[in-house]
């Protein structure tokens, strides 16, 4: 149950970092990109956010993936 409150947290943690990156470089777009990667991450590359951007995301993966194991794991 334990990890299931850990997962949860890391999952809410990574996603209020990942929106806040969302609303700062909605906020700031790039005149000028290329696509791919496309404006979006043009802009979250330029403001230099690449890696909190990726550990937010990182977080949200690591997070729900270890509440799908524990609510699949039998306990005996």
């Amino acid at each position: 149950m334990k990890k299931i409150l850990v997962g949860g947290f890391l999952s809410l943690i990574g996603s209020i970092w990942t929106l806040a990156i969302a609303i700062i470089a909605g906020n700031n777009l790039v005149s000028s990109w290329t696509n791919p990667p496309g404006r979006f991450l043009t802009t979250v590359s330029e403001m230099e956010l690449i890696f909190v951007f990726g550990l937010s995301i990182f977080l949200v993966i690591v997070g729900i993936l270890i509440m799908v194991i524990e609510f699949f794991k039998k306990d005996k």
